[in-house]
């Protein structure tokens, strides 16, 4: 009985894996939100200090449960529409982003304008915003920055929580995993059907042996 159960658990648990996954079939549609970064508008910022600015803010905004667009990729494509965003025009900026966010498909928009107001020439002190442009809302979320350059990750860490961690996730459907569902229900029914016409067949093999039962050796 026990080498029964066997079969009948695993049989158990293939239908278990299956039935999600025919259940979930149809839903193929998927909500992937896309973030873009157009880059930094820097005044009096030495360049290695430029390259730590676009180095700090690519980390924070590059997140994987989102489809993030670096400023690289969107400029090859939209170098005009990203230009006129960092010219940071005050009558026009709402709408260049809108713009921008329509022509490139992007949810969010995050642009950097920061300017060195240090007259220590051995310390930059960066004084700026970073802006985050929402497209479903049309508003602007601004972080003001007034550090020097050696703490910016203090302020990083507050944008993260502001600005990047209320960012909704993509939503991906089924169809994207199905192929890695598929292939783990092979490996268990492959598994389970060594495992368990073993067991059955050591079954049969130990109900043949009782029709002919060894008789009891006696003194």
């Amino acid at each position: 009985m026990k080498n029964l159960l066997k079969p009948f658990s695993v049989f158990l648990s293939i239908n278990i894996l299956i039935v999600p996954l025919a259940a979930a079939t149809p839903q193929n549609k998927s909500l992937k939100i896309h973030v873009g970064y157009v880059g930094e508008k820097l005044e009096n910022v030495p360049d290695g200090y430029q390259k730590l600015v676009r180095q700090k803010m690519l980390g924070l905004i590059n997140q994987n449960y989102y489809e993030f667009h670096n400023p690289t990729d969107l400029s090859k494509s939209y170098s005009n529409a990203i230009a006129t965003v960092l010219l940071h025009n005050a009558n026009s900026f709402k709408d260049d982003l809108a713009e921008l966010s329509k022509s490139a498909d992007l949810d969010y928009i995050f642009v950097t304008s920061l300017s060195n107001i240090s007259e220590d020439e051995n310390r930059v002190m960066l004084k700026g915003e970073v802006e985050r442009y929402n497209r479903k809302s049309n508003n602007i979320y601004r972080y003001e920055v007034l550090s020097y350059a050696e703490d910016l990750d203090l302020h990083i860490r507050v944008m993260k929580t502001e600005m990047i961690e209320t960012i909704p996730h993509s939503i991906h459907g089924i169809s994207r995993n199905r192929k890695y569902i598929l292939l783990g229900i092979v490996v268990v029914v492959a598994f389970a059907m060594s495992q368990s016409f073993g067991g059955l067949g050591k079954f049969l093999q130990s109900g043949d042996g009782d029709n002919n039962p060894t008789p009891p050796t006696g003194n």
